[in-house]
């Protein structure tokens, strides 16, 4: 009774299944990505008292649900193709970037060495420039020095010619005033020795009018 009870429930449920009766090829076709032996799980179910139509409604039953899941599965997670595959590109992304980043790199390394030498350049010409300068300067103010000099060793041979000028002029005029100080000392001297002979002949004659 109760196996008999047992398999028309069986029956009934199975009953139920949708679309129960497929072509045992499509079962197979659908489960031949799981890792599943459909063939096998329908003669068990077979060998457990269903007929050949339900096992296979059955199986094909389970067979959709698994392959539902697996979707959902597939949805969630990767294959191992699909993560190696990407990790693959992951790691063609990182040399292409790591290949562009030592070349930016050696740009930048270029650039900068072609940055310094323009600015070293641009340093010595600023120095060239600048010790120009300095010697053109130190020339003009030693040119200057040289014709202060020469002017003032000029002024000061003035001077010294006008001091001997001078100096000749002033002893000429003191050989003058000598010279008319004795011709003057002379004529004085004359004079007074005029005057005393004249003085002494007219006391000579005053004595002879007195005597006689």
């Amino acid at each position: 009774m109760r196996a008999g009870l047992s398999q028309r429930q069986q029956s009934s449920s199975l009953a139920n299944i949708p679309d129960a009766r497929v072509n045992p090829d499509g079962v197979r076709a659908i489960a031949r990505n799981l890792l599943l032996d459909t063939l096998q799980m329908m003669r068990k179910f077979e060998a457990s008292g269903m007929s050949r139509e339900q096992a296979e409604g059955l199986t094909q039953h389970l067979t959709q649900m698994l392959c539902q899941d697996r979707d959902k599965l597939a949805d969630l997670y990767v294959t191992k193709e699909v993560l190696k595959r990407s990790l693959l590109e992951h790691e063609a992304n990182i040399a292409g970037f790591r290949a562009e980043l030592l070349k930016s790199q050696e740009l930048q390394a270029a650039s900068f060495t072609r940055d310094t030498e323009r600015l070293q350049d641009g340093l010595e010409k600023i120095r060239s420039e600048i010790r120009y300068e300095v010697d053109k300067l130190t020339a003009s103010q030693r040119l200057d020095l040289n014709l202060e000099k020469g002017r003032i060793r000029d002024e000061l041979q003035s001077l010294r010619d006008m001091a001997t000028e001078m100096e000749i002029k002033v002893d000429k005029e003191v050989n003058s005033l000598k010279a008319a100080m004795e011709q003057s000392k002379n004529d004085t001297v004359k004079y007074v020795l005029g005057l005393m002979l004249a003085l002494m002949t007219a006391g000579l004659g005053a004595a002879r009018l007195v005597l006689h």
